[in-house]
C-alpha cells in the first residue's frame, strides 16, 4: 500500500497526539528548595557620585569627556595607578578655568582619588574572599593629591589584596603595594598642609601645655592652661612681628593692644649651609617635634613638623618618624646623596639620647643645623601623667618651626574674640557648635585671592570662597542640620547674613559685620582684596591696629586671629578637635525592611566615621559607603525572604539611588 504525502503528515500528527506530554524548563540554582536570587555587591561599584558631580562640574564638554575617562580606572583589571593618574587629569583640566569651577574641579579630584576601587573576590577559596585593591607605588604629578589613597570595603580580608598585574591574590606585606606608598603600614596622617610648631611651658601657674601652629607670618597658639581655681582653654592666631630684632630666640606675637614676646631656646631655623646638610628637593630640611596631642595623644609623641614633604602621624618611637623621613627623601623628594646621608646621620643621633624624651627631636634637627629644646618638654604617659619633668626651667620654651614656615608677609591682621557665656543667652545656644565666625584673607585653599571661610573647620567644615554668602549659608544650615542649635542662634545667624550682605562684596569688612552681630570684633576691612593674579584691587591693607578684642574669662575661651597669610589658618585646639561633633550627618531616613543606613559623624579631624566602617576624608565618600551599607543589608534581607513583595533587590537597588541623591 502506498502513502501519499499528506497521508504521512497525517500520520505524524496522530503519533503525536497519542504520545505522552513533554515538558521544558528552566532550572534555576535552589537552596533549600527555593530558588536563589542573585544581587550585585561591592564587586561592580564602579560609578560612585563624585563621576556625576563632576560630568557637571565645567562648562563645554571638557568635564564631560572627564567623566565618561573616570569610570574605566576603577574597574578591577585596570592598574594599581589608573585612579591616581585619573584625579590627576581633572587636577591638569581644571588649571584652564576660572577660581572657582577651579576650586570645585579639584576638590571632585580629591575625592575621587580616594573612592573605593572595583575588586573581585577571589572564587579559589570556599567561601569567596572578599579583597582589597593595591596601592600605587608612585606620587602623584600634584601635591593636592599627596598621601590620598582609595577606599577599602570594610568588608574585605584586611590581608589579601587584588593585584590587577597578576590577576592574582596577594599577601599584605608579601609586595610593597599592599601598603600606601611611601609607608610600610604605619598610620598616616591627614593632617592638612600647615608646618605647626609645639610649644611647651612651665609658667607661673600649675600646668600649662601650649601647641602652636604657624603658617606665613602667623602663629595659632592653642593653650590648655590649669590653676588651682579653674582651667582655661585659650585659642590664639597671631601675627608674628617682622624681625626688628638680631636676636633670633625672641618671637613678638601681637594680639590686641598688647605684643607679647615668647623667648625661646631658638626659633628652629637651619643654620646649616645647603652644601653641608645636602640639597631636599623637593622637600623641607627635615625637622621633628615633640609634644603632647598630636593625633590627639594625651602622651608625648614625635611627628614630623612639615606634613606636606612628611606626611605622617604622630609615634611614641621616633624610629618610625625617622625612616619615614629618610624614605621619603629617597621615594618622594627628589633629595641628593648628602641629603641623604645627612638624614642617617640625624636617625644615629637621635637614637644616641633617652628614648621617648624630647631630647631625641632636639639630636635629629640639631644635626640638620636645627637647634630646639624639645628635651625641656614633660614625658607624658597616656593617661596625662607626667614621668619625666623634662629639663627646661619655668621659663624655657621650645619652640620648632622651619625657616620657610617663618619667611613670609603678613599685610594685616585682625583679632577675634568669641563672645562669652554672659552673652551667650542674647545670640542663641548653638548646640555642639562653636559660636559662627568668619575669616578674610588670602591663601585659602592654596588661592592667591583673598576669600572667606569659617574659621572653626570643625563646626563648619567648608573651604574658602570668593563670595561670603556661600559661607554664611553653609554656617546656617549647619546650625540646623548638624550643630543642634536653638532657633534663637539660627535667627542671629539670619541676621549676620543680611548685616554681611549689606557691606561692600568680597571685602573683609563683610566678615567684620557678619561677625559683629555674635559678639565677635575684628578688622578684616584692614585687609586688601586681591584678585587672583595677587594684584590688591581693593582698601590698603595697612590700617590701625585691630579692634580691641574682649577678655577671656576663666571659662572656656576660644579667640582667633586671622591674618593674610600664604597659607590658611584654622583656630581650633586640641580640646576643641577631641570634642569633634558626634550628630548623624546621614539625612537619609528610607528604611526597606527595618535596615537604616550606618550613622555617619565627624571625628573632628577632618575626618568623617562610618558606624562599624572606615574613616574617611570626605564627608561624601563617607555618606556613600553609609548607603553601601544599607543596601548590601537590605539585599541580604531580601534574599532571605525569597525576593518578594516590597522588600526585593530592586527595590534596594531604588533606595540605594534615594540615599545617593539625599546628599
Amino acid at each position: 500500500m502506498m502513502f501519499s504525502k499528506s497521508q504521512s503528515a497525517l500520520l505524524t500528527l496522530s503519533v503525536l497526539a497519542v504520545s505522552d506530554q513533554a515538558f521544558g524548563r528552566i532550572r534555576w540554582l535552589e537552596r533549600d528548595d527555593k530558588a536563589v536570587f542573585l544581587h550585585p555587591r561591592r564587586f561592580g561599584q564602579e560609578h560612585p557620585a563624585v563621576i556625576d558631580q563632576l560630568s557637571a562640574a565645567c562648562p563645554g564638554q571638557v568635564c564631560g569627556v572627564l567623566s565618561g575617562q573616570a569610570i574605566t580606572p576603577l574597574l578591577a583589571a585596570q592598574g594599581e595607578c589608573t585612579q591616581q593618574d585619573m584625579a590627576d587629569s581633572i587636577i591638569d583640566a581644571a588649571q584652564q578655568f576660572d577660581n572657582v569651577t577651579k576650586a570645585s574641579m579639584i576638590a571632585l579630584a580629591v575625592e575621587y582619588r580616594q573612592v573605593e576601587k572595583n575588586t573581585p573576590p577571589d572564587f579559589t577559596t570556599n567561601p569567596p574572599t572578599n579583597r582589597n585593591s593595591v596601592f600605587c607605588q608612585t606620587a602623584p604629578k600634584n601635591s593636592q593629591l599627596n598621601g590620598l589613597v582609595q577606599a577599602q570595603d570594610p568588608a574585605n580580608d584586611p590581608n589579601v589584596f587584588f593585584d590587577p598585574a597578576t590577576q592574582a591574590s596577594v599577601q599584605k606585606g608579601a609586595q610593597p603595594n599592599t601598603f600606601p606608598f611611601g609607608t610600610s603600614g604605619s598610620s598616616s596622617s591627614n593632617s592638612s598642609a600647615l608646618a605647626s610648631v609645639s610649644v611647651s611651658a612651665s609658667t607661673s601657674v600649675s600646668s600649662s601645655v601650649v601647641s602652636v601652629t604657624a603658617t606665613g607670618d602667623a602663629l595659632v597658639v592653642a593653650s590648655t592652661t590649669a590653676t588651682d581655681d579653674c582651667e582655661a582653654t585659650v585659642t590664639v592666631t597671631a601675627a608674628i612681628a617682622a624681625a626688628t630684632t638680631s636676636d633670633s630666640s625672641v618671637v613678638t606675637v601681637s594680639v590686641g593692644d598688647t605684643a607679647t614676646t615668647i623667648a625661646s631656646s631658638a626659633v628652629a631655623s637651619s643654620t646649616a649651609s645647603s652644601s653641608s646638610i645636602g640639597n631636599f628637593g623637593t622637600c623641607s630640611v627635615p625637622q621633628i617635634e615633640f609634644a603632647t596631642g598630636f593625633d590627639g595623644r594625651k602622651e608625648t609623641s614625635f611627628q614630623p613638623v612639615d606634613q606636606t614633604s612628611y606626611n605622617h602621624g604622630s609615634a611614641q618611637n621616633i624610629d618610625v618618624i625617622t625612616q619615614f623621613i629618610c624614605d621619603s627623601l629617597v621615594n618622594t623628594c627628589g633629595a641628593d646623596q648628602t641629603a641623604k646621608n645627612t638624614c642617617a646621620t640625624a636617625k644615629a643621633a637621635a637614637d644616641t639620647v633617652t628614648a621617648e624624651t624630647g631630647g631625641q627631636a632636639d639630636a635629629f634637627n640639631a644635626v640638620f643645623g636645627i637647634q630646639t629644646d624639645f628635651a625641656a618638654v614633660a614625658v607624658v604617659d597616656d593617661t596625662g601623667k607626667t614621668i619625666s619633668p623634662g629639663t627646661g626651667s619655668s621659663s624655657t620654651v621650645a619652640v620648632s618651626a622651619s625657616a620657610a614656615t617663618l619667611a613670609g608677609t603678613t599685610t594685616a591682621s585682625a583679632v577675634a574674640t568669641t563672645a562669652t557665656a554672659s552673652t551667650s543667652s542674647g545670640i542663641g545656644d548653638f548646640g555642639k557648635c562653636s559660636v559662627p565666625q568668619i575669616e578674610f584673607g588670602t591663601g585659602f585653599d592654596g588661592r592667591k585671592e583673598t576669600s572667606f571661610e569659617p574659621v572653626d573647620q570643625t563646626s563648619y567644615n567648608h573651604g574658602s570662597a570668593q563670595n561670603i554668602d556661600i559661607i554664611t549659608q553653609f554656617i546656617c544650615n549647619t546650625l540646623v542640620n548638624s550643630c543642634g542649635a536653638d532657633q534663637t542662634a539660627q535667627n542671629t545667624c539670619a541676621t549676620a547674613t543680611a548685616a554681611a550682605d549689606a557691606v561692600a562684596a568680597e571685602t573683609g569688612g563683610q566678615a567684620d559685620a557678619f561677625n559683629a552681630v555674635f559678639g565677635i570684633k575684628t578688622d578684616f576691612a584692614a585687609v586688601a582684596s586681591v584678585d587672583d593674579q595677587g594684584n590688591v584691587i581693593a582698601g590698603t591693607g595697612s590700617s590701625a591696629s585691630p579692634s580691641e578684642a574682649a577678655s577671656p574669662s576663666a571659662a572656656a575661651v576660644t579667640t582667633s586671629v586671622a591674618a593674610t597669610t600664604t597659607s590658611a589658618v584654622a583656630a581650633a585646639s586640641t580640646t576643641a578637635a577631641a570634642a569633634a561633633s558626634t550628630g548623624n550627618l546621614q539625612t537619609f531616613t528610607g528604611a526597606l525592611g527595618g535596615v537604616t543606613a550606618p550613622v555617619v559623624t565627624a571625628l573632628g579631624n577632618g575626618q568623617f566615621q562610618v558606624e562599624g566602617n572606615s574613616a574617611f576624608n570626605n564627608v561624601n565618600d563617607a555618606l556613600s559607603r553609609s548607603c553601601d551599607v544599607q543596601n548590601n543589608q537590605c539585599a541580604d534581607n531580601a534574599n532571605a525572604t525569597g525576593n518578594q513583595g516590597d522588600i526585593t533587590v530592586a527595590a534596594c537597588g531604588t533606595q540605594l539611588q534615594q540615599c545617593d541623591a539625599a546628599h
